[in-house]
């Protein structure tokens, strides 16, 4: 009988051991380095990051109407002087957002906002091909239309292994008698020289989604873009959004419908909270970060700005973008004050940089700082 139950016993461990279904493995999470603290750009906001080929590491972000942009050399710890990309002449612009490409150029989307009642809110793109010293003249790849009301926003861009590029942003377009807003793409196959028909990625009837940020995912596993989703109560939460990198978005244009949306969090939050503008990035170890603005734990006065009573807060995912947990804030901002406009950089091996539009020690601008990825066992042994 004994011999009969080690046997049970070794199999059992075995299954455990080659299928991975151990419950007890607690998620990695993230340490933040105050040490790491460092202003960006005063008075900036909405800032992306990217490291260059050469090691180098950009950062665009709006400020003042324009779309800027700022390097650093020395891994973060100090930025260059300010160069401005493109304006506008009759209203903003902003919603800034760069990737470099396989041949080296750096591609910069950004959204342009009229106030004139004129001209027509748009999406448009510069190139650079001296890692972002000087850029090309802006050229609209889309526009949408006259007025707020049906405009469209939040361009964001990856390449794929086969040279596509993608260019994804929120669109009111299609729209112009409702308050709806989808997802829409276009692809150019030949470097942004020429782009395709917009294509309708994502959709949830009388909403909002809005916010889209793609990304591939390492191994082959597929594109993934995270959205800000409004969901059947309205208040905005993180979802993702799934291809593989053979459908690449295809089938679900092709009959009409949406790919799967997937809640992000492994935990849902309370209808109430807010929790919007995701951003998502992925490290070496295939880890996957997510951020949202979110009011979690924060008193809403009645009748004010989501935005203006959220913070940054950062959950630590699964290589295929789920499952988001352990939640922790980059931040420390001053009482009263938000941090929004937020994304994620994947800096190193381990290592994330938070960036934020925040006001830190009364100064109002950019704020970036690194944290490190700790895996679950240290946070156990940490907790003992």
């Amino acid at each position: 009988m004994k011999a009969c139950w080690a046997l049970v016993a070794f199999f059992a461990m075995f299954i455990v051991t080659t299928h991975g279904v151990t419950a007890e493995s607690p998620a990695p999470h993230i340490q933040w380095d105050q040490k790491t603290l460092t202003l960006v750009a005063a008075q900036g906001n909405y800032a992306r990051m990217i490291r260059l080929k050469n090691g180098n590491i950009l950062c665009c972000y709006s400020r003042g109407g324009k779309v800027c942009l700022r390097g650093s050399i020395d891994n973060g710890k100090k930025w260059g002087g300010e160069i401005t990309v493109a304006s506008c002449n009759y209203g903003a612009a902003t919603n800034a957002e760069i990737v470099q490409l396989s041949d080296g150029r750096v591609l910069y989307a950004y959204n342009v906002r009229p106030s004139d009642g004129v001209h027509r809110f748009a999406i448009n793109t510069c190139f650079s091909s001296d890692n972002g010293k000087t850029w090309t003249k802006p050229r609209q790849v889309f526009a949408a239309g006259k007025t707020f009301e049906n405009g469209c926003w939040e361009p964001a861009a990856i390449q794929l292994p086969s040279g596509e590029i993608q260019l994804f942003f929120a669109n009111e377009a299609p729209y112009r008698k409702s308050n709806e807003q989808e997802i829409t793409m276009i692809r150019s196959l030949d470097g942004g020289a020429t782009w395709g028909k917009p294509e309708r990625i994502c959709f949830r009837k009388g909403r909002r989604d809005g916010m889209p940020v793609p990304l591939i995912l390492k191994n082959g596993k597929g594109v993934v873009l995270a959205i800000e989703d409004p969901g059947a109560r309205g208040r905005f939460k993180p979802a993702t959004i799934i291809t593989s990198m053979k459908d690449n978005w295809r089938q679900g244009l092709a009959n009409g419908k949406s790919p799967r949306r997937r809640a992000s969090l492994l935990t849902p939050l309370p209808p109430g909270v807010y929790a919007g503008a995701p951003y998502i990035c992925q490290l070496d170890s295939g880890v996957t970060i997510l951020s949202v603005q979110s009011t979690e734990g924060r008193k809403v006065p009645r009748g004010a700005k989501q935005t203006l009573s959220s913070r940054m807060v950062v959950y630590v995912g699964n290589g295929m973008a789920e499952k988001f947990t352990n939640r922790s804030e980059p931040f420390i901002v001053d009482k009263g004050s938000c941090g929004v406009w937020n994304s994620v950089f994947a800096k190193g091996p381990k290592t994330v940089t938070a960036v934020s539009s925040a006001t830190i020690g009364g100064v109002r601008g950019i704020w970036a700082i690194d944290g490190k990825l700790v895996d679950g066992s240290a946070r156990t042994r940490d907790a003992q």
